[in-house]
Parts: C-alpha cells; structure tokens; sequence
C-alpha cells in the first residue's frame, strides 16, 4: 500500500492574534481551514481536498506549489477548485479541491498549499504524499508452469501470494474463479505466454469467463472470449487488482466492478465489443446503453493505454462518491453512447490525452457531485450528440464541477451541443477546439441548451460562424454578436478555415466509421497560441497556448496498448515552458479565478497507436507522429450474443456506495488542526448562531 504522511498543520495564529480574530474581523466572511485531506493516489496524480468553514462571500484563494522530496525547486501547480456543494444532492463538505499531474511514480513529493482570503486570512502549509508504484511482478515469486484446464482449475484453487501461473499456448475451455489474495508485495499472477496465443474460452457460459474474489491479483497476457463477460472482480472493496495485455472478445460485457474497490490498474488491454457503428443510443431507445467495456467502481483506479471498439459505454465509473480516477491514454473506436463516463463522481476524476473516434456523446459528466472532474487535452472526433454531457441524472439532481480544458472537438452536426432543461453548475470550458462542417445542423455552431449557473466559457476557437445559441443567455446570430454581448468568450476566437496541418475537415454525417485522423494544427492556424496561460497545465510553445489537444511542435500522445516494457515509469516528454518553476522560498503568483484550474496528465511515452483491433496490440506501438489512425473493424456483430445479460455477467451501473465517499478508504488525513485554530472555528461557529 502507498504511503501517505500528514505534517501537523502550522497555521500563523498564536494567543494575541487568537484575541484579535475573536473581534468582529472573525465575520463569516474570513476562510477558515478546517483539514486538509490527501485523496487515494494513482500513479501519476495526487487529490487533495481543503475542508474549509466561512467565508460566505467566497472571495478565498488556495494556490498550490509541489515538488519532489530532495528537490529545491518548486512547480507551480493549478489553484484549487472551490467546491460548491449547496447545489449538490450528496454529502460533500465545504472545500477547495484540485489535483497534481504528470508525477513520477512511488515518488514522495511536499504539497504546499496557500491560503488567502482578503477579510483576514494568509496561511501557508505543507503536506506531503506518495504515488503509487506501477504494479510489478511478486517480491518472491513462485513460478507455476500449467498447460491445460485441469492444471489451470488447480492452480488457481490453490494459488497463494507471490505465485505466478503461467499458462502455455493454447485453449482452455470452461470458466475459473480466484478466492484467494495477494498482497501489495507478493501479489497472485496469471499470465499467458502469448496474449494471441494464450486463450480462456468461456465455451458459451453466461456470466464471467473469469471471477476474482481476491485482493491483489493480476490478470496478464490473455485472450478472453465467448461468454456473457470476460472478468468481474466480485469482492466489494477489494484492492490493487490488475488486468493488463488482455484481449477480449466475443462477449457482451468487458471487466466488471463491485461497490468500494480500490487502486485497481487495467491497462493496455484490447476489448472488442458486440457492437458496430453506426448503431447508436438514439437509434432504439438505448437498449445497448449498459453493454459496457471497462466499469470501475470504488476509488484510487488507472484506467489507461486500452483498445476499445463496439460498447455501449466504453470506460465509465459507476459508483456515486467515486474519486481519485485516472483515465488516459486510451483510444475508443466506436461508442453506440459514451466512450468515457465519470457520472458519480464527486471529484478529482480525470480523463485526460485520450482519443476518442465515432461517438454518440463521447465524454459525459451526468452528474458530477461538485468536481472537479476533468476532461483534459482530449482528441474527440466524430461525434454523434453531444460533445460533454452536461446532464442531470433524475435520482442524483443537477451536474456540478466538470472542468474541461485543452480538449478538440470535431463533430459533423454542430460544434458544440449540450441539449438538456437542467442547469449546469459551476463548470469551465477554456481553451477547446470546436470544429463542425461548414454549413452546420440548423445553422448552429453552437446550440447550448442547458442553463447555465456560475459558467466559465472563455478562450475556445470556432469554426465555422453560424449561429450561437446559449439557454438563457442569448441566441446570436455570428459569433461577433455573441461576443459582443459580454457574457461569454470575450477572449474567444474564430478560426479560418485553415485549422489542421493536414488540411482535415468534419465529416458530413456521423455514420462513416473515421478511419484515420490528423488533427495536428497548422502553423497559421488562428488557433495557434490563441488560448489562455493556465498554470499548472504543462508547457507551451510561442506566445500563449494553442486551442485544442495538441500543442503545435510537441510530442504528440500515444493513445492505445504501449509496446511491451513501456509503462509510467518513463520519463514524460517536456512541451515548451510551462511558466511554473519557482526557487524556494518564492510565493506561487498562479491562477486565481473562482473555479478549476489543472495540469495536464500523463502524455505517455511512445508514439501514436496504429494497431489494428482484429489483431490486438501492435507490439511495435504503433505510428509515430500527430497522426491517429483508426480502422473500420467494430468487432463482432453478433455471433449469437445480443446485448447484456441479466444473469450473474450482467452490469450493476449505478451503485452506490456506502458512506459520502470523500475519502473512502483512504485514512489520508493530512494534517490535525492545533487546539488554537479549533477554537478559531468553534468562535466563528458561535459567531454565526448569534446573527
């Protein structure tokens, strides 16, 4: 398990000013910090959430600085996100949130943090905390040769921590469970010889072809066919499992969840689903809407580098309370109704550097109990609906916090379309490309028809003009008269139509499957270095940001399987000055609006993938360079198995889980505050029950 330490919280209050802040500057108005709590850590990010009391008039600031133990230089990182929870139905605490990307892993790095609040307040403390390891082979491992079922079924029954049972080439028929647990150290291993050759066949059964009721058990290098689902981890709350260089095939369902689990890693795997584009959610109602590829539910999970093509969601949490998730890395291929979902979530949950190709409503935040949740440097093309779902869900109330930065959208209707009567709440879209064809559905370059509350839309670029329309705000006619009107986009741009290096433009309709995409900006783009300086979002070349994912003249991502022996522990490629390096002792001077400001996530190492999804993982990684390409293979378009089960295989979406989830699990209570500014809370408490 990682390490998490809290240093004691140090706040500048001794007995003559405790005297003063009792007077009437201890008003409502003036922060209090109550505890400053560490999320799960993943590999490449840490959480933090800020319990904060008062002030009412929200006019506080948290900045945060970080930097490696042993290290003299500081980063600056982005200030934290103030969590509105009023419009939040589930118990989320007052705080400030946000989150630090592009770590290192098992590396142990001080979080400073900077509070000021003009009614009175300047704190400053530290924190510190750990990233986890990438998941490794056992310290002591007990090698198990099997070649058949039989071996396999004994083997597994009498697995113990640190064995590791390698299977030989060849097909095993029938279905497995793992009662028994690893630990961190010593975990259990199964792993094929050869993912193409390797092969658990589920002979038609309909549940799962493998059942892990364990903790700490890696699934590895397999291909897992023909049954209802390939894997469910059935042990609420079980912790560190690993499905890693797995194909999945000729099954209605991927890898399921159960409530409250913890830290899993499931990474470059290739899952091919019963699905094929065109067919989407509008097409029949949603029928299709639960055949799911990868569900997690709990805290703490990695969600990278995978293959997806022919779900219905293709990654998604499913647990309301989630937080402390990392999706990246990933390429979906076709997604009959969301390629990624955060819906639950109550913060600090990332999908960041993936491509998504042939969606109905690619990135959905339905809702988001307060964020923030982050969509980050996303490449989004071909979109059916909506861009990002910024939904109600009727049982959990309205969307509040999703934070979506740096994100490229290429959609054939509109640019940009949220269609809902329920208001979105406390969100921010900075610095995104929308790109529609030239004569958009109706004449709408943007439709927006949810109503917006407390909304940050700011330093997007458009292509091309039509109409703007804003529920509740306005409906333009051009963009100038939409900028005009001083709501929103007062830094906004209008592009030309020279926009990508390789002269690429929205498709005319949805329904051919995109096969190849090059969505790398040209130089004379309008929308290079027309975005906003964000700090603690990673570097940039030239005078400002780019719009959009992909910054010109920087690495670009790999999105998909990486090739063997390629994992986090890489050094990440740099991009340019990212304007966020201090020496000690200096103050951070970052970004202080009231809302979310972010880092960029993992730009994992490696080229973009080029692998084919009928033949897995592309051991050489794929094509280098800004080019993404993907191929028209949906999977199976049957083969006798038509939607999800309601048997044992068949999806729990939508579970709760069993406490407020703000730190489930975690016990990462960073600081414990002195008695002297329990007091200071408790006299501001009093305070406010004599108005």
């Amino acid at each position: 398990m990682s390490t998490l330490r809290g240093h004691a919280h140090a706040p500048l209050l001794t007995a003559s000013t405790l005297t003063l802040t009792a007077a009437p500057a201890l008003a409502a108005e003036n922060l209090t910090i109550v505890e400053t709590l560490i999320d799960r850590p993943t590999v490449v990010t840490l959480g933090v959430q800020v319990l904060i009391g008062d002030d009412d008039d929200r006019d506080a600031a948290i900045e945060l600085r970080y930097r490696a133990m042993g290290e003299a230089a500081w980063q600056v990182g982005a200030p934290l996100y103030r969590v509105r929870p009023e419009v939040v139905n589930l118990q989320v605490p007052q705080q400030f949130a946000g989150s630090v990307f592009d770590l290192r892993p098992d590396t142990t790095y001080e979080l400073e943090l900077h509070a000021v609040d003009p009614d009175g307040l300047d704190e400053t403390w530290t924190v510190t905390a750990t990233t986890r390891p990438v998941p490794g082979d056992p310290a002591a491992p007990k090698v198990i040769q099997v070649g058949d079922a039989g071996e396999l079924g004994d083997a597994l029954g009498a697995a113990q921590p640190g064995d590791v049972i390698e299977l030989a080439d060849g097909t095993y028929g029938g279905t497995w469970s793992i009662e028994s647990s690893g630990t961190a150290e010593d975990p259990i291993v199964v792993r094929g010889a050869s993912t193409g050759g390797t092969i658990l066949d589920g002979e038609g059964a309909g549940g799962n072809v493998i059942e892990v009721y364990g903790s700490h058990v890696h699934i590895e290098r397999l291909t897992i066919r023909n049954a209802n689902r390939a894997i469910r981890f059935q042990t609420a709350g079980a912790e560190g499992n690993v499905v890693r260089r797995v194909r999945v095939e000729d099954v209605n369902l991927g890898i399921g969840a159960r409530e409250d689990q913890l830290d899993f890693y499931i990474c470059d795997n290739t899952l091919v689903g019963p699905l094929a584009w065109p067919n989407v959610y509008s097409d029949d109602g949603g029928v299709n809407a639960n055949v799911d590829g990868i569900v997690v539910q709990g805290f703490g999970h990695v969600v990278c580098h995978n293959e997806m093509v022919g779900w219905g969601d293709a990654i998604k949490t499913a647990q309301d309370g989630a937080r402390a998730i990392d999706i990246y890395g990933n390429i979906t291929r076709s997604a009959y109704d969301n390629a990624i979902e955060l819906d639950g979530s109550t913060g600090n949950t990332r999908a960041m550097r993936n491509l998504l190709l042939n969606s109905y409503a690619p990135l959905s935040f339905q809702p988001i109990f307060g964020g923030p949740a982050y969509a980050l440097r996303n490449v989004v093309v071909n979109v059916k609906d909506e861009q990002t779902k910024l939904h109600a869900n009727s049982d959990t109330g309205e969307t509040v916090g999703a934070v979506i930065l740096h994100n490229t959208f290429v959609s054939p209707s509109r640019a940009n379309q949220v269609q809902t009567t329920d208001t979105a709440h406390d969100f921010r879209l900075v610095n995104n490309l929308y790109v529609t064809r030239a004569e958009p559905e109706g004449g709408q370059t943007v439709l927006f028809g949810a109503p917006t509350a407390n909304a940050e839309i700011d330093y997007n670029g458009y292509w091309p003009d039509g109409q703007f329309e804003f529920e509740g705000v306005g409906d333009y006619p051009d963009f100038a008269a939409m900028q005009a009107a001083g709501v929103f986009e007062a830094h906004g741009t209008l592009l030309g139509e020279d926009i990508f290096a390789s002269g690429y433009v929205a498709p005319a309709s949805y329904m051919p499957v995109v096969e190849a995409v090059d969505v790398s900006l040209s130089q004379s783009s309008l929308a290079v270095d027309a975005g906003a300086p964000l700090t603690g979002f990673g570097g940039f070349l030239g005078a400002a940001p780019d719009l959009g994912a992909l910054e010109a003249g920087c690495e670009a991502p790999h999105y998909g399987p990486r090739p063997e022996n390629v994992d986090e522990s890489a050094p990440l490629p740099a991009c340019g000055d990212s304007g966020g390096e201090t020496s000690d002792g200096e103050t951070s001077d970052g970004e202080t609006s009231d809302g979310p400001g972010t880092s960029g996530g993992p730009t994992s190492d490696g080229p973009t993938s080029g692998s084919d999804p009928t033949d897995g993982p592309d051991p050489s990684g794929g094509d280098s360079g800004p080019t993404t390409t993907a191929t028209s293979g949906d999977g199976p378009t049957g083969g006798g198995l038509t939607g999800a089960s309601a048997s044992d295989g068949s999806s729990d979406s939508g579970a709760t889980a069993g406490s407020d989830g703000m730190n489930e699990g975690c016990g990462c209570r960073a600081t414990s505050r002195p008695p002297a500014a329990m007091l200071l809370v408790l006299l501001a408490f009093a305070r406010r029950r004599r108005r």
